[in-house]
């Protein structure tokens, strides 16, 4: 993921290097936002998984189906 990011943010930079201003502007927009993804992805997401793991992995969250599960003859899991 990190050697694609930066491989495909040089590619589209070059573009910014052009006398057309459709493809400098296009050239800038998608190298800002490989640079940016790149950057959360590598920051930004793994401490947000860190800081949700707890709310996500609480065994109160589990106790409850948010929808009943109903078998073929009729009867309800949740009774």
């Amino acid at each position: 993921m990190f050697y694609t990011s930066i491989v495909l943010f040089f590619g589209f930079s070059t573009f910014t290097i052009s006398s057309f201003g459709g493809t400098v502007a296009l050239g800038a927009l998608v190298s800002a936002t490989l640079l940016f993804a790149m950057l959360s992805n590598l920051l930004l997401l793994p401490s947000m998984l860190l800081s949700l793991e707890r709310s996500i992995a609480n065994e109160r969250t589990f106790k409850k189906l948010p929808i009943p599960i109903i078998h073929k003859d009729g009867d309800d899991e949740q009774e």
